[in-house]
């Protein structure tokens, strides 16, 4: 009995260790302070803020325990796939990178940065559907008029 409880627990274990080595996960990629500095701008350097990239990002200031956050993290990685390598989504935490999250004078969360140029961005403050996202995104950084409303 012994031998084949043994033998079972070391075929789970193989078994969820290839599947974990296999499956790719959904998630976006979290920035800390070094990250951030590398990739978006390094404001030890230029006080004035200077993205270093040239491609269109969104940060996603977030917490763990904001429930809105939480609410369109989905639909966030699932732009990141459906826009591929035309932008790239990233995550801030606002509790562990409290200095980024000051630097964009960032109050309420979710907290999307738009950043297009190196000079200017935007913040969008709230929860969004992914519609309403795809329209952020497309009129932010490609150029997309926004739909017409008509008044009732």
């Amino acid at each position: 009995m012994k031998k084949n409880t043994s033998l079972t627990l070391v075929f789970l274990f193989i078994v969820s260790f290839v599947y974990s080595q296999t499956v790719k996960h959904d998630e976006l990629e979290k920035l800390n302070k070094v990250k951030f500095t590398n990739k978006v701008w390094d404001y030890d350097k230029s006080k004035k803020f200077k993205y270093k990239g040239t491609q269109p990002i969104i940060i996603d200031f977030y917490a763990t325990w904001c429930v809105p956050c939480k609410a369109i993290y989905p639909s966030l990685v699932e732009l990141q796939k459906e826009y591929g390598d035309k932008i790239t989504i990233y995550q801030i935490n606002v509790d562990k990178e409290p200095e980024i999250t000051e630097k964009f004078k960032i109050q309420n969360i979710p907290a999307l940065v738009f950043i297009s140029d190196s000079k200017d961005y935007s913040i969008i403050v709230g929860k969004k559907t992914k519609d309403q996202l795809k329209q952020l995104i497309d009129n932010k950084f490609f150029g997309a008029p926004l739909p017409e409303t008509t008044a009732k």
